[in-house]
């Protein structure tokens, strides 16, 4: 062993942060071309770091070159770059790093020399800075190259600062980058046998690499998309073939306001030549080539990268937009609420639409409102989107942000566009409720004596239940109830003795034939909330609504009054009855209750209602509910009738009847 007298450390400016060290030594191992570093430490009986050790399978050190790498700070070889621009501030100073947690440090190295391998040892220590030690290279029988640095009497370090919980941040901000660009390599960086994995700091899903050729030059483009935000500011990094940072500078998409966490890295033989440039890493100027061939490429990459990172940026946007409304509806609460119908589901959506491509344009719009200030905001373009003045919301968006020419023309044309949707969106929500209905006309009027409730009426209102008003139309099924109602059928009638009883029309007409059961929360006027069910009853279209079917149906309601389980005081229930006709004896009652306002209504008792509707009372609600949606759509139902009819031309009585209700149970009629 000998000594190597170098240029003295002590005002070199060493870190003294133990984990700033041990990424230096990292990136001695990446430097030589090492594909895996592992970090290996175990605790001593204190609960400090009893041994500590980096090793890597890189090129080694070449003896030759030590003087290069162990020599005076400022004549290291490394060259490559990092978002800290290693490659100019640090040269040679990371090997005494170890100053910050050791006294000294060993490293054992292999390396290929000629068509032989080589080993020597290093060591430095803390109270003699500027003498290596160092033994003379032998040969060794070994077949790998790499270097092993070990640190002695290590102090401050205790197992809780070393842990991978730790670690893992402060090598991910460090490396994540350079284990993303150079992936094909598969280098992995261990901590006591953990790996790091650059995916939890790196976007791999925005992050992208793509080759462009510009008069015969290739650039090889890597946008890195970050998890979080980094310190350095967002950056294209220009570097040749071999690695060498030439220049950098800010890309132009630095609005804090997004958040979009992105860094450039463009390498290209390009600037191979370019050594002037080395002078200017802060910012790269078109100006600074000397070829006007030159300038023109460079100038025609920058617009490229600009288009490459916007378009990327756009997608980030999308997804931001979504979680940003997501957030005004869930948690903040600030997005207003609509009527539980297909119109408003309709109004939601738009409102949804316009935020979201409102937040994709301009997210200042939305930057650090105060809830009340969104709620009120959102209120205020709701209230524009439904009247006349729906194009003028971007001449108020442009007051409160400016807009670029491209940003005003994306604006106007989603204004025109969701305008467009929504009249598409009303036109087949009209065609497809009036097709169930024209449907329904021909089943109950046309084809009655081939029509019944189980296989044709009922099958189309299960899927079709709106047409006893909207608020019906989301309701859940309460299953309880169902299953009591199918109970009081069978020790009505019976179950052994059902399919006798739908055989004869007489007994038929007997039989409740409870269908469906639905609630829905409603307020009262002492703001309260009660439970609304409805119960529709469905006959077959030749069975007339009578005095004795109507018997029937008030001993059903008399059931569910007794029932323990379904007769609290908060709930509400409707007893619908629908048949072709309703004889004149059951059209007495409903005179009685003129004054409530209710049409249709001839039995109440206390929270209990029943109604006696004919199929043209249903027909006509919907009519006169969608009537001014009628009117402006100038919807032509005649024509409608027609077509439907013309697809089931083929067919008579019972099977075209099957045809026509295959038909309505498939027709949408929701809008969700």
């Amino acid at each position: 062993m000998y000594d190597k007298i170098f240029t003295s450390v002590e005002t070199s400016g060493i870190t003294s942060d133990y984990k700033e060290a041990l990424c230096e030594y990292i990136w001695h191992g990446l430097e030589a071309h090492a594909t895996e570093i592992n970090v290996n430490f175990c605790r001593n009986s204190a609960f400090g770091i009893g041994e500590l050790s980096i090793n890597d399978n890189g090129d080694g050190i070449n003896y030759e070159e030590l003087s290069d790498t162990f020599g005076a700070f400022l004549a290291s070889n490394k060259n490559l770059m990092s978002l800290k621009m290693k490659s100019k501030s640090n040269k040679g100073k990371g090997r005494f790093s170890f100053t910050a947690f050791a006294c000294s440090a060993k490293w054992t190295t292999i390396y290929k020399s000629g068509t032989e391998m080589k080993r020597y040892e290093i060591v430095l220590k803390n109270d003699k800075k500027e003498v290596v030690d160092c033994t003379e290279p032998v040969i060794t029988k070994e077949n790998k190259t790499g270097t092993k640095v070990e640190f002695y009497d290590i102090h401050t370090l205790t197992v809780e600062n070393m842990s991978y919980e730790i670690l893992e941040p402060t090598l991910l901000k460090e490396f994540a980058w350079f284990l993303y660009l150079f992936k094909n390599r598969n280098i992995k960086i261990f901590v006591n046998g953990s790996p790091i994995d650059y995916s939890k700091y790196i976007n791999t899903k925005l992050s992208e690499k793509v080759i462009k050729t510009i008069n015969g030059n290739t650039f090889e483009i890597n946008l890195i998309v970050w998890q979080e935000s980094i310190k350095e500011k967002f950056c294209c990094y220009y570097f040749d073939s071999k690695d060498v940072v030439k220049s950098k500078e800010t890309t132009t998409f630095n609005r804090n306001t997004i958040s979009f966490n992105h860094s450039v890295f463009i390498k290209s033989m390009f600037f191979d030549d370019k050594n002037d440039l080395e002078s200017q890493l802060e910012s790269i100027q078109i100006s600074l080539f000397n070829s006007e061939d030159d300038k023109k490429i460079f100038k025609t990459l920058k617009k490229f990268i600009s288009l490459f990172i916007e378009k990327k940026m756009e997608t980030y946007m999308s997804q931001r937009a979504e979680d940003a409304v997501k957030e005004m509806i869930e948690e903040r609460k600030t997005f207003p609420s609509f009527p539980d119908d297909a119109y408003g589901r309709m109004r939601k959506r738009d409102l949804e639409k316009i935020t979201r491509e409102m937040y994709k344009i301009e997210p200042k719009i939305f930057y650090k409102l105060k809830p009340i200030q969104e709620k009120s905001l959102l209120g205020f373009l709701n209230l524009l989107l439904n009247s006349e003045e729906r194009e003028n919301v971007l001449s108020i968006v442009e007051q409160i942000v400016e807009l670029s020419p491209k940003q005003r023309k994306d604006f106007s044309d989603m204004l025109k566009k969701t305008k467009l949707e929504n009249i598409i969106d009303s036109i087949k929500f009209i065609e497809d409720r009036y097709k169930v209905i024209e449907l329904l006309k021909t089943i109950v009027y046309d084809l009655t004596q081939f029509a019944n409730e189980r296989n044709h009426i009922q099958k189309i209102i299960e899927q079709h239940f709106w047409l006893f008003g909207e608020q019906y139309n989301l309701a859940s099924a309460d299953q309880r109830m169902q299953k009591a109602l199918e109970n009081y059928t069978n020790i009505l009638y019976g179950e052994s003795d059902l399919n006798a009883v739908l055989k004869a029309d007489v007994e038929q007409e007997r039989r409740m034939d409870i269908f469906m059961c639905n609630s829905r929360e409603v307020e009262t006027a002492f703001e309260t909330s009660l439970e609304e069910n409805i119960i529709v009853e469905l006959k077959a279209p030749k069975i007339p609504l009578s005095k004795k079917v109507l018997r029937q149906i008030e001993d059903y309601m008399d059931f569910v009054r007794k029932q323990p389980d379904f007769n609290s005081e908060f709930r509400k229930w409707k007893f619908i009855a629908v048949c072709k006709e309703v004889d004149e004896d059951v059209k007495s009652r409903y005179g009685a209750f003129k004054d409530k306002g209710k049409i249709g209504l001839v039995v109440q008792v206390d929270n209990y209602e029943v109604y006696a509707y004919t199929w043209d009372d249903v027909f006509k609600r919907f009519e006169l509910r969608h009537g001014s949606l009628l009117k402006r759509l100038k919807y032509d139902r005649d024509q409608l009738a027609k077509q439907l009819l013309e697809e089931v031309s083929e067919g008579e009585g019972r099977a075209k009847v099957d045809a026509l209700a295959e038909i309505a149970m498939t027709a949408v009629g929701n809008i969700s």
